[in-house]
């Protein structure tokens, strides 16, 4: 008997304990999802197209193989991107399809004459994660903490085009 009250104590405990920890998961949760980085704020937003950023990532596929891909081309996709981007909240495979293309061009952008620099492989790797967003067919949804890095990997695309405007404005 006794040893069945010990028992029967041990489970409501774990109960309470699980309970407990299941508020507080809840609670960071939403936390984790209320964050929201300031990433584009001079970044006029415009509407998100699917149709559009297939159309672009296959042209970024198409320019992986050139060397000297043409870097007015690449500005207007990273802009295009970033512009989808601002508009979007992040969380969403919208948005991670539009940092995705920013990334991808703004890697092209940088990458050597040589095909085989890995800034290539990273802009390959960007197009891929971009044309299979989460939420696609077949993939899961980005979720918060996928937001959140969607955001920092944004927030790192405007400071490299930063840095490349400043590249080519020096003499």
């Amino acid at each position: 008997m006794r040893s069945t009250l010990g028992l029967a104590a041990l489970l409501i405990t774990m109960v309470v304990v699980l309970l407990l920890m299941s508020h507080q998961t809840k609670r960071e949760l939403a936390t984790v999802r209320s964050v929201n980085l300031a990433t584009q704020p001079e970044v006029a937003a415009a509407a998100f197209d699917w149709a559009a950023a297939d159309r672009l990532a296959a042209r970024l596929r198409q320019l992986l193989d050139v060397p000297r891909p043409p870097e007015e081309e690449l500005r207007a996709a990273a802009a295009q991107a970033a512009a989808w981007a601002a508009g979007l909240t992040p969380g969403t495979p919208e948005y991670h399809a539009a940092v995705n293309l920013r990334t991808a061009a703004n890697e092209l952008l940088a990458a050597s004459d040589s095909l085989s620099d890995p800034r290539r492989v990273r802009a390959r790797q960007a197009l891929d994660g971009a044309q299979a967003a989460p939420g696609a067919p077949g993939a899961g949804p980005p979720g918060a903490i996928g937001g959140i890095r969607d955001q920092l990997q944004n927030l790192q695309q405007r400071h490299n085009e930063q840095l490349q405007e400043t590249d080519r404005e020096r003499p």
